[in-house]
This record gives C-alpha cells, structure tokens and sequence, in this order.
C-alpha cells in the first residue's frame, strides 16, 4: 500500500484497524451463516440475488456488486464469509442469471451489459435492506470489484437509492479533466499499483479534488495487478486480497458506527401506487 495514501488518512484509523482485525480473527467461532438464491421482484427488479444471512443480528448490509465473471461461487463465497462476520449481505446478478466460464461468451456478456439494467438492480439491493421487513439494517453499504465496481462508483454519486457507504477494488479512477461533482456516500477506493491508468499521481490527484469538494473518500494501493480478489483471474493474489480488506473492514466499522439514515417507511397510498403501476409493466 502506499504509504503516501496512508498518511492521508485519519490516526483514528489505527483504533479502528484494531478492532477490525479482532472481527476477522473471532468470525471463525462465529456459527455458519445460511445463504439462498432470493428473487428482487418486490423491491423494482426481476433479477437475482445471493442472501446470506448471519448468525446474530445486523446492523450492516452489504449489497455485493460482483466483476465480469458474474454472480459465481467467489463472490457467494465473500457473501458468506462477510456474513460470519455479522455483515447482512446480499450478492446481485449483473446477468440475469446467466453464467459463463468461456472467454468469448464472457466477452459477448460484458459488451451487452445495461448501465440501466445494473442500476436497477442495484437499487433494488439497497431497497431491499432499506424496506424490507424482515431484512431491514440501519446502515447499507454497496462494494463492487472491476465491471461491478464502475457501477458502485456511479452508485455513490446517485440520490435515488440513498447508501452509507461504497467500496471499490480494481474500480474507476476520474482523470483531472474529469468532473467530480457531489459525492452522496463516502468512497473507499483499492487501486492496483500496476495499472496505468491509476498511477500514483492520478489516484493522489482525485483524493484531493475528492476532499476539496467535500467529499467523503479514502484511496488506497495494493501491490498487485486489477483481479487480486477473483480466484479465477491470473492476476488472482491472496496475500494483497488480505490487505485490502484491512482496508475495508475498518471503513465497514466506521459507516457502521455513524448514525442510520431515517427514512419514512412507505405509506398505503405510497403501496397502492406501486400496485398499479405493476400492473401496467
């Protein structure tokens, strides 16, 4: 990691560090989390999703945004091991339930992707920890890795779907000719520091136009190429995937001890437009 990077961080983080390191280390005595296929149907989409539920009660949901390789057992795997951690978390399908491990059907997936479609999906994670009665948490985070992390990165520039918080590995970086704008969520960043297109210079020059337009982000380097974290990638690192998520378990503790969004459950007639809209859809 760059050391540079880390001294912009706040000192607290080293509290924070510690406490996050205890949660991994005792989430191995922690009882099996249960995870399923669910369906989004109820909450604005038709896709999807891998719930995976842990064994106390949360205070977090993890909305999972997963790389080009789709909603496979890697990611069903992070769902699970996030969720002996005491994280709610639920693992969206950027396919509509289609899977490949074929490089040129990969290719053809990834070209036809929907930024809107994604979105959608998106939305309707956070939607589903926001209004759900059964699975509803006082925070919502979303992370992504690669392809899934572009559209975390849009995700926490949108005010549609309010989130607490938004974590990418491998994601975009704007370029000094390119606009910020308003951040909603705060951003925790993990680049590769063997990608062009995130040199140091590039990535330090957005975290202080980041920070300049007042907005909440933490950038981080990883020695590693983009794919650290997917077991199917040639780029795949265990060691550098155990380093950036002693990134991101801290940002985890640090959303989750601020204050949850209050939002106003939806009303009757909030519901009955819902219902009619349906049926017109």
């Amino acid at each position: 990691m760059s050391p540079c990077l880390k001294r912009a961080l706040p000192v607290a983080i080293a509290l924070v560090f510690t406490l996050a390191i205890s949660t991994v280390v005792h989430a191995k005595d922690d009882p099996k989390p249960t995870g399923r296929m669910i369906t989004l149907s109820d909450f604005g989409a038709e896709d999807l999703g891998y719930l995976a539920i842990p064994a106390s009660p949360p205070v977090t949901g993890l909305v999972l945004v997963p790389d080009a390789y789709g909603l496979d057992d890697f990611t069903k795997a992070e769902a699970d091991r996030l969720a002996a951690q005491g994280y709610l978390v639920l693992a969206v399908d950027i396919y509509n339930g289609k899977q490949t491990t074929d490089p040129g059907d990969l290719a053809n997936l990834i070209a036809n992707l929907s930024s809107d479609s994604i979105m959608k999906t998106i939305d309707s994670g956070v939607k589903f920890f926001r209004e759900s009665p059964k699975f509803r948490t006082d925070h919502v985070v979303v992370m992504g890795w690669g392809t899934g992390a572009t559209y975390v990165f849009q995700t926490a520039r949108d005010t549609r779907t309010p989130i607490d918080g938004a974590i990418t590995f491998y994601g975009p970086c704007p370029g000094p000719e390119q606009e910020l704008g308003k951040f909603y969520a705060p951003l925790c960043a993990v680049y590769s520091d063997r990608e062009a297109s995130t040199t140091h210079d590039i990535v330090l020059n957005f975290q202080q136009r980041m920070k300049a337009a007042g907005n909440d982000c933490e950038c981080w380097f990883m020695a590693a190429s983009p794919g650290w974290s997917e077991p199917k990638s040639k780029t795949y690192s265990p060691g550098e995937d155990r380093e950036a998520w002693k990134v991101a378990l801290p940002f985890l503790i640090r959303i989750a001890s601020t204050p949850g969004k209050k939002e106003k459950p939806p009303s009757v007639i909030d519901k009955a437009k819902d219902k009619i809209q349906s049926l017109f859809q």
